[in-house]
């Protein structure tokens, strides 16, 4: 689902004061922002892989939505990483078991492929089969098949999208006595609830759209007390939990996934794309269009913003080691100042800038 894509106005600027020593750097990063859509252009296809970084002891309370916003998650830490890799579902191990699926993917760390469909309304996972010796319930080679199946990417959507999804699987464990059977059905209902910029440990993202999905979910279980299937009801439970996740267009799409409780409100764990490589500030881009002055600067440092960029971006202020310090939306701005009259022989840190908005000239 991974690609990384720049669209990013940047500029580099060193020794913009002369009070400053020469390895301190200031980059500056303006990104259009454009209310997107994603398409089936946006899926995986087979071929398509990516490298997935999880942050598990992350907590937080989730960042509001809406238009334009500018969501920073440059703090979350890489404790673990998946690589997952899509290719055609024919010709794999467990094709026959999910005849509708056209993708399929292999975790053999988990000993499971996972069947996916992907069509004109999205990505969806169909079922997934494991060939481990623990297998589901104690035993190998089970498969869990959705029918219908679950929604992961919905196309095509945008902001302000809505979509109802209704999904259902059924296992049945013989291994027990009695044997049991589980019908899991899950309602899910996603929105797209904002659009603007997301920055992880690796990227800044200009355009990107957050989906809010909630799943609420149901599980019965029957039992079949003396094996000559014949099931009556036993019990049944409801939950519901949340997830947010941030899409840009192209191939691979998904950059940033949160796991929410079931009001939405408070985060545990975090998916992020993972760039080999990254230092987290993007490509140095049309920097004749961007000009600070003067430079370098014992007091205030103005940045004039070009009038193609004053309707919907984003400044980005960066210090030298790559971490973002400060950012202001900028919606018909011609000119900004940055205040550096106080960092005499101090490196850039978030505790001493500040942004301000000065009428245009």
């Amino acid at each position: 689902f991974f690609f990384k894509q720049k669209t990013a106005y940047e500029i580099s600027t060193r020794d913009w004061s002369s009070d400053v020593c020469s390895s301190d750097l200031l980059c500056i990063s303006i990104y259009t922002q454009a209310q997107i859509t994603i398409t089936t252009a946006d899926l995986p296809t087979a071929g398509s892989s990516y490298i997935l970084a999880s942050d598990t002891n992350y907590t937080d309370i989730i960042s509001p939505g809406g238009a334009n916003q500018t969501w920073n998650y440059s703090q979350l830490v890489n404790n673990t990483q998946d690589t997952l890799a899509f290719q055609a579902a024919s010709g794999t191990p467990y094709a026959s078991t999910f005849p509708t699926a056209n993708l399929a993917a292999n975790s053999p760390a988990d000993s499971i492929w996972a069947y996916f469909v992907s069509n004109a309304n999205g990505l969806y996972l169909k079922g997934a089969y494991t060939y481990s010796a623990a297998g589901i319930g104690g035993i190998s080679n089970t498969s869990i098949v959705y029918n219908p199946a679950l929604i992961y990417a919905p196309t095509p959507f945008t902001f302000g999208s809505n979509r109802n999804e209704v999904s259902r699987f059924q296992l049945d464990i013989s291994s027990t006595t009695p044997h049991i059977r589980l019908i899991h059905r899950t309602e899910s209902t996603l929105t797209g609830d904002g659009y603007g910029s997301v920055t992880t440990p690796y990227a800044t993202y200009p355009n990107t759209i957050r989906i809010k999905q909630v799943d609420l979910s149901y599980d019965s279980i029957y039992v079949d007390l003396i094996g000559i299937g014949f099931y009556t009801f036993a019990q049944a439970s409801q939950s519901q939990s949340s997830n947010y996740k941030w899409y840009k267009n192209g191939n691979p799409s998904l950059v940033l996934s949160l796991n929410a409780d079931s009001l939405g409100i408070n985060v545990s764990g975090a998916d992020f794309l993972f760039v080999p490589g990254a230092t987290g500030i993007s490509d140095v881009a049309n920097q004749e269009s961007i000009k600070p002055f003067p430079n370098p600067a014992n007091d205030l440092l103005v940045i004039d913003i070009p009038n193609e960029l004053n309707c919907q971006a984003t400044l980005l202020v960066y210090n030298n080691s790559g971490q973002l310090v400060n950012s202001a939306s900028l919606v018909d701005v011609n000119r900004y100042m940055l205040d550096v009259k106080d960092r005499k022989s101090t490196r850039l840190n978030s505790s001493h800038e500040w942004i301000s908005r000065m009428p245009s000239s």
